[in-house]
């Protein structure tokens, strides 16, 4: 899949995030906020959340005497892991946003404009 030079162009980026990244790069416009907003362009909190899980299925399965760990629960808990990062950046910046009141240019970086 190839990126689209143009799209990449119309929507404004946020300040801290990486230039290149993919969600500028292979996401539809019209989703690219809510990616932004979730903070899925950077996915170390996703990962911080995800491997403790994982290491915790692969030692249960362990204790089972089991050769491999259980793939639905790996899935499950990869889903589960995005999920509850996703939230709970979109907690935050929410709540950012109502309780500094901020101003329309530090609002317009927590929540990027839709085209």
């Amino acid at each position: 899949m190839q990126a689209n030079p143009s799209t990449t162009q119309n929507t404004p980026r946020v300040a801290d995030a990486p230039a290149d990244n993919w969600a500028d790069r292979y996401a539809p416009e019209s989703v690219r906020p809510y990616l932004r907003l979730a903070r899925l362009d950077r996915p170390i909190g996703f990962w911080l959340l995800l491997l403790p899980c994982w290491w915790s299925v692969g030692l249960a399965e362990v204790a089972l005497h089991q050769p491999y760990p259980n793939p639905w629960l790996l899935t499950l808990f990869a889903l589960g892991a995005l999920a509850m990062r996703a939230a709970g950046c979109a907690t935050t910046t929410t709540s950012t946003a109502i309780t500094t009141r901020a101003p329309r240019a530090r609002r317009a970086a927590l929540f990027p404009p839709a085209r």
